[in-house]
């Protein structure tokens, strides 16, 4: 990926994250390295911090209505940043790590609201609260955020950015990949093995496939006053309503053409709301089954679509919380051994980022612990052919 044979010093990077599922905050500290042009990394430390529940309330809420009182966002922006700090502390009093000890912090902050570019051109905007000068304060370190304004200034949707990190973790030489992150959305990196890409001239492409984990927590929260379907429980006990399914497998989402991204905009609250007026005589468990399904099913519809046309692809590595729901692993497993490829006889083994030494967990930490480490080396850090951009751009505010 990095042109000639560019040799850094290491550095230690701390990431953070809390994604779509709003369910807490992830912090990896890693240390990165360049030696001759290839990425050296080495995972040093990981800590997690649940997402308090009224603060998480007050979030989807303002999700949901699209609308906040200036009062309650200048509020929200604190509370976000003060839980940022507080993990990235955790984690250093934790493991005995000092200020002094890392040279830089990532951090992603909390998505309030996200409005893709129009197909016509007009750009869009993206807003991550979670004040990065508190993080700066409490942990005494340099401190990187706000990363993709400057991507969506340069044209592209400033999602998704996991693709920087999936390229340099996974990209094999000879066999392609497709990186499948499920969280509340769920959005896959398709990285070509690197004889592709160098005599078939097939760039890395990124795009969100549609709802992860999103209308399952909707449902559970519904039906089981739950958070998840812990361990897919809920969703084996019911059945497939093909009727729903093939309701939302019609979703128009679907059948746009990359570079796209999507969030709770779309399949939110309201759009499940909607869904239950309209098949209001499904059983409970039977609406986590299919929602479990149409996850699975949106997935491979994506690769059919616009990734096995393409790009050869013998591995899925699957990463986020839908990692740890087994029935959607094996929805997976079931629907991708249905469809033929155009290489005749190729299967697909579907993998976890545990598999790579990556603890699924912190995997979209790790991520930005790299696109900090980037912004730091001076390395352009988004990849345009995912996110639409019309050039290479360097990403991150910096707080010193």
């Amino acid at each position: 990926m990095f042109k000639g044979d560019r040799t850094t010093p290491p550095l230690t990077v701390m990431g953070l994250m809390s994604g779509t599922s709003v369910d807490g905050v992830d912090a990896c500290l890693a240390r990165f390295a360049l030696e001759s042009g290839q990425l050296r990394y080495e995972i040093i430390a990981t800590h997690s911090q649940t997402m308090p529940a009224e603060l998480r309330e007050r979030l989807l809420r303002c999700m949901a209505d699209k609308q906040i009182h200036l009062q309650e966002f200048c509020r929200l922006n604190v509370e976000v940043g003060t839980l940022f700090a507080e993990t990235a502390w955790a984690l250093m009093q934790t493991h005995h790590i000092t200020a002094a000890e890392i040279d830089a912090i990532g951090s992603h902050g909390q998505t309030l609201y996200h409005w893709p570019p129009s197909q016509s051109g007009q750009l869009g905007g993206t807003l991550q609260i979670g004040e990065p000068s508190l993080i700066a304060e409490k942990t005494g370190v340099l401190t990187i955020a706000d990363f993709r304004p400057r991507d969506m200034a340069a044209g592209g949707h400033g999602a998704p950015l996991v693709c920087f990190a999936d390229q340099l973790l996974f990209q094999h030489e000879a066999m392609g990949r497709c990186i499948q992150n499920i969280g509340g959305i769920a959005n896959v990196t398709v990285v070509p093995s690197l004889a592709d890409a160098q005599q078939k001239h097939l760039p890395v492409i990124a795009f969100d496939t549609g709802p992860g984990n999103m209308l399952m927590d909707a449902a559970m929260d519904h039906f089981f006053s739950k958070a998840y379907d812990a361990d897919g429980a809920v969703a084996a006990s019911g059945q497939v309503h093909a009727g729903l399914l093939a309701h939302l497998l019609s979703h128009p989402y679907l059948g746009q053409c990359p570079p796209k991204t999507t969030g709770r905009e779309l399949f939110g609250a309201p759009y499940f709301q909607q869904l239950l007026s309209q098949f209001a005589e499904i059983a409970p468990a039977d609406w986590v089954a299919t929602l479990n399904r149409f996850t699975a099913a949106s997935i491979v519809d994506a690769y059919q679509r616009f990734v096995f046309p393409r790009y050869a692809v013998s591995e899925l590595v699957v990463g986020g919380g839908g990692s740890f729901n087994p029935v959607l692993l094996e929805n997976l497993r079931a629907l991708f051994a249905e469809q033929k490829q155009p290489v005749p006889k190729q299967s697909i083994l579907v993998k976890t980022h545990a598999q790579f030494g990556i603890p699924d967990q912190y995997k979209e930490a790790l991520a930005f612990a790299l696109l900090a480490w980037a912004n730091v080396e001076g390395i352009p850090n988004n990849i345009p052919t995912c996110t639409g951009a019309q050039h290479a751009v360097i990403m991150g505010k910096r707080v010193t």
